[in-house]
């Protein structure tokens, strides 16, 4: 089915979150289009990232003490990854049910996550003068910045925020003389800061230690300063400003390119990523007029593409495509989440593919 994106009603954005700052920062007209379309995505996102949110309230739930035995995890584990096909199903996503066929490693993801149950020895001696704040909402005094917290762990002598992440937490790096060494990314250690201020701001009190905690339980720890902090919390701030102040002038900016754009779900409504589609052939998408419709004894079509002196085949659409695209010929169009083939300029549909006037 042919999707139309239509005019774009560009809205100030309220606040901006820790989590969001990195994204804002690389392209923050990705950010513009979300707050235009309301935060609903114009592509489909990966199964990953519905697992995801699974495996994200899984550790919300544990560390508010609301799971305490492997009994309690697998039944509500069971139940929060219904709950997301269910809603997957009602959208018009059921081809990525049942999750545990799509996502690699499922089983070995559920006890990664089962990990983090505390058993007894894992216990302090003592809790009575040590408080545990789950999801816990801080936000600056101006308001411009807000965000939850993961966990944050008091005591009278330490305060720890802790962010639980279900993907990778670090990347690899080269030194110097070139040996290789893995490092917390940047967005997490900038995120981290962030909420630290925002700590700061609410209670007067910095926060002794910054951690992050993979779905495996292995922690990670971000090192920090006042000023640091303070400096990025600023940041953003003045990001949050300037990126506002584009929807009164007019004048937008972005950056397309792989880091930006491959996972952006808002790259349809992008006029910056559409253009760069005119002589890039990198990305999965593609963009051209509707020169032939081919339809095969299996059922399957492909869609025949002229990209200025490039012709592009797209094959492997389902056969109640046929009508729609043969209706258009002549017509440029754009195909989001393809799969490139070995030959050049050959691509095969998805389940996740769609098109774009």
């Amino acid at each position: 089915m042919m999707n139309k994106i239509g005019e774009i009603n560009f809205k100030k954005i309220k606040r901006i979150s820790p989590s969001q700052f990195y994204s804002m920062k690389n392209c923050a007209y990705k950010s513009l289009l979300a707050e235009a379309f309301d935060k609903k995505p114009l592509l489909p996102l990966s199964p990953y990232a519905y697992f995801g949110t699974v495996l994200h309230k899984m550790l919300e739930f544990i560390a508010k003490g609301v799971i305490k035995s492997e009994d309690d995890f697998n039944a509500e584990f069971d139940n929060q990854v219904k709950t997301v096909e269910d809603d997957l199903q009602k959208n018009g996503f059921g081809f990525f049910v049942p999750l545990k066929v799509r996502i690699r490693n499922f089983g070995l993801k559920k006890i990664q996550l089962k990990k983090h149950l505390r058993s007894e020895s894992d216990q302090p001696i003592s809790f009575s003068n040590t408080k545990f704040h789950s999801e816990k909402w801080f936000e600056s005094q101006d308001k411009l910045i807000g965000g939850k917290v993961d966990l944050v762990i008091e005591n009278e002598n330490n305060i720890e925020i802790i962010d639980f992440k279900t993907g990778a937490i670090t990347q690899d790096c080269l030194d110097d003389e070139g040996e290789s060494y893995s490092e917390v990314k940047n967005e997490f250690k900038e995120q981290l800061k962030i909420y630290a201020y925002l700590y700061f701001e609410n209670t007067n009190k910095f926060p002794t230690s910054l951690s992050l905690v993979d779905s495996a339980k292995q922690k990670f720890s971000v090192e920090f300063s006042e000023q640091e902090c303070k400096s990025i919390f600023e940041e953003a701030k003045s990001l949050l400003k300037s990126i506002n102040h584009c929807i009164n002038t007019k004048l937008f900016s972005a950056n397309p390119q792989e880091g930006n754009c491959k996972h952006c779900l808002y790259r349809p409504a992008c006029t910056f990523f559409n253009k760069t589609l005119e002589t890039n052939f990198s990305f999965n998408d593609v963009l051209g007029e509707i020169k032939e419709v081919k339809k095969f004894q299996n059922g399957n079509v492909s869609v025949i593409l002229q990209n200025g002196n490039k012709v592009l085949t797209i094959k492997n659409f389902d056969s109640k495509e046929f009508d729609d695209l043969n209706n258009n010929k002549n017509k440029q169009i754009r195909i989001y989440n393809i799969r490139r083939d070995a030959t050049e300029f050959v691509y095969s549909a998805t389940d996740t593919t769609m098109i774009y006037e």
